[in-house]
């Protein structure tokens, strides 16, 4: 009887023992990922690895001059940004990291013009013109873009705010532009001549392709970073991130003398971090 008791008694304070140890082991894994790390000393957090998926919403600043004349301004238009990165903690504040990756970025603008084109006419075969038609530029940009930055965390985790450069490398570039005639475009009455209606282009359609292949685009691309975003520690080794980045470009996209056409973007991202030690 005695030892039945002296074997329930080591049952319930083993148990106690375990309950203890299990509830002091979770703030310690909790807190791991901000107490390890000695590369500067013990009070760093430790070296993060991770990568950043995102989508942009970009934006024409400036005005874009085409081999045909005409100007465009105010495109607006989306993309993907792929990216892995490295980031160093200096201390419990701050931190510097690069990153790299592919940036798309994609877009359309839109131009009205009073011009002289080559049209078709109902009756009498095609003739020279002035009308008025919408010209439209498609315009995709694929860059190899590097950024080293630097971080501010607040309270250890939680919000933090960095600033860095973005140096973009561009490896392909399109621009497609289609004239486009409105449905019913007359041809006003000249020289005695009567208005004529319904003209075409001489391809006999309303939409005509006037240029398609590369851009005139600078092979560099410059920016200044400056983001947003919150670290969520999601296990003892990796935190999760969503981040808000503007891209203010501090160079001229395209080429064309007289341009200054230039891309600024705003990109929503998330980005997973895996601490290296």
């Amino acid at each position: 009887m005695r030892a039945r008791m002296k074997y329930k008694m080591i049952k319930r304070f083993s148990a106690l023992v375990l309950v203890v140890v299990a509830q002091a082991s979770l703030p310690a894994a909790h807190a791991q990922i901000l107490s390890r790390g000695d590369l500067f000393g013990p009070g760093a957090p430790p070296p993060m690895a991770g990568i950043e998926i995102g989508l942009g919403q970009h934006a024409e600043m400036g005005n874009l001059l085409c081999d045909c004349g005409s100007t465009f301004t105010g495109g607006t238009g989306k993309g993907f940004l792929g990216q892995i990165f490295f980031e160093l903690p200096l201390d419990y504040e701050w931190a510097i990291g690069i990153k790299g990756g592919i940036d798309f970025k994609n877009f359309s603008t839109t131009t009205s013009n009073n011009e002289v084109v080559d049209v078709q006419l109902p009756d009498s075969g095609n003739e020279t013109a002035r009308v008025y038609d919408l010209n439209t530029a498609n315009i995709k940009a694929t860059y190899i873009d590097f950024a080293p930055y630097a971080q501010y965390q607040f309270y250890r985790m939680g919000p933090f705010v960095q600033a860095g450069l973005d140096i973009g490398f561009l490896t392909a570039n399109s621009l497609t532009q289609n004239r486009e005639l409105p449905s019913g475009t007359t041809v006003p009455a000249e020289n005695g001549n009567p208005a004529i209606n319904n003209v075409t282009f001489t391809n006999g359609t309303l939409t005509q392709v006037i240029q398609s292949g590369p851009n005139e685009a600078s092979s560099l691309r410059l920016g200044l970073l400056l983001s947003a975003g919150y670290n969520i520690q999601v296990s003892e080794r990796s935190i999760f991130s969503p981040l808000l980045t503007y891209d203010f470009p501090l160079t001229a996209a395209g080429n064309v003398p007289g341009s200054n056409w230039k891309i600024g973007s705003l990109y929503a991202s998330a980005l997973i971090k895996f601490q290296l030690n």
